[in-house]
């Protein structure tokens, strides 16, 4: 269910000193949202999926329904009772109803919906929210944004410190994410160390300047462990319905790749979608290259010629195959100036060209020069 929508009917519940004025409280957000609240209300009262065309039907039998039990009672009963017996006697979408209290129902719900760890939404419910916000805004022409966030250099957190403290990172930006964002925004962990973030009623431009601070928020923030100090920082990219896309699934790898290119362009950085099929910024260079096989002994060097060069990787034409996944060292000189930079990564794709060379693909993935070869690159991509 909607969370805005959960929240409303439930608060409408609370709220409501009568079932009379509830019952014309979701008549008159039905009105005016339309029937999938009369579905949500259902799902909320008797945690029955009715199909959404079959909802104004059985909201008008429900009342019927509630009319003769209390013709046949003379007594008064709830809305909660009428919900149960009607879908149990009158339509048997209840097989076996069981009595579980409101209270206890919701916790258990709430952890269905939630991350463990993070106390954020969790993917699947993200997901059921997500459809929803998409029918809403293609019905009454709304703008929303997904903002997709990774935290940089995730997995060096584990190695030096541990898991433990690596929770501890996951736990505080997803706190300052709920405290940065709007009551009306939804965020989630999207699995490991990614966030996203479904912003309504936001366009491309206010997105961005959102995601901007929530990034330098987090960039300031200083997380103590084991009496050692140390700062994170994220990278984000954003996508705008319908600005960019109408399509949901779309939209979403959108926002994917447009973290992505923040994070070839040197991380800590948010990025808006752009019509690029390459996830990182590549930069044309062609020059003489070393390269030597790693992990075993008397390989001999070998030479190439550069192609193309990213944060992510290299592109190489070789007079030999090298095989998928060996661990390689690249030796480039790109400025004349400078020391050559030694690249050290995995083959992750050889092809042979027309001319009898090889097109090779290396990812420098290496988690101990990864550093140092990135914000080198990056450096480089910068200036040109």
């Amino acid at each position: 269910m909607q969370p805005q929508l959960r929240q409303t009917l439930l608060a409408l519940k609370s709220n409501s000193p009568t079932d009379e004025i509830l019952i014309s409280g979701i008549e008159s957000l039905a009105r005016k949202e339309g029937p999938h609240v009369l579905q949500q209300t259902f799902k909320l009262f008797g945690d029955v999926d009715l199909p959404l065309y079959e909802c104004n039907r059985h909201w008008d039998n429900l009342l019927s329904h509630r009319t003769k039990l209390l013709s046949k009672l003379e007594r008064p009963i709830s809305i909660t009772i009428v919900f149960c017996d009607y879908l149990h006697y009158a339509t048997q979408y209840l097989k076996n109803p069981r009595i579980i209290e409101t209270a206890h129902y919701e916790t258990t719900l709430a952890k269905s919906h939630h991350d463990s760890l993070t106390g954020l939404f969790n993917r699947n419910y993200f997901n059921e929210a997500y459809c929803q916000q998409v029918a809403k805004a293609k019905r009454y022409t709304e703008e929303f944004t997904i903002l997709f966030l990774d935290i940089d250099n995730f997995k060096c957190v584990n190695d030096i410190y541990g898991h433990k403290c690596g929770d501890i990172v996951l736990k505080r930006i997803a706190d300052i994410i709920s405290e940065e964002k709007r009551d009306s925004d939804i965020a989630a962990r999207f699995g490991g160390e990614e966030f996203i973030l479904l912003l309504t009623h936001s366009d491309n431009i206010s997105s961005f300047v959102f995601a901007e601070r929530l990034r330098n928020t987090i960039a300031k923030e200083e997380f103590v462990f084991a009496d050692k100090t140390f700062k994170i920082t994220i990278s984000g990219g954003v996508a705008s319905f319908p600005f960019n896309s109408s399509n949901p699934e779309e939209l979403i790898e959108m926002a994917d790749t447009a973290m992505y290119l923040s994070k070839g362009a040197g991380k800590n950085r948010i990025s808006h979608y752009k019509d690029e099929k390459r996830r990182y910024i590549r930069i044309k260079i062609k020059e003489r290259i070393r390269l030597k096989e790693l992990n075993f002994t008397n390989t001999p060097a070998l030479t190439g010629t550069s192609i193309d060069i990213c944060v992510g990787g290299i592109l190489f034409e070789n007079e030999e195959a090298l095989p998928i996944g060996a661990l390689l060292s690249v030796e480039i000189q790109l400025t004349p100036d400078q020391e050559p930079v030694i690249l050290i990564g995995y083959i992750i794709r050889v092809k042979r060209l027309a001319t009898g060379r090889y097109n090779i693909s290396m990812t420098t993935s290496f988690k101990e020069l990864d550093d140092i070869v990135n914000k080198e690159i990056a450096s480089i991509i910068a200036v040109q």
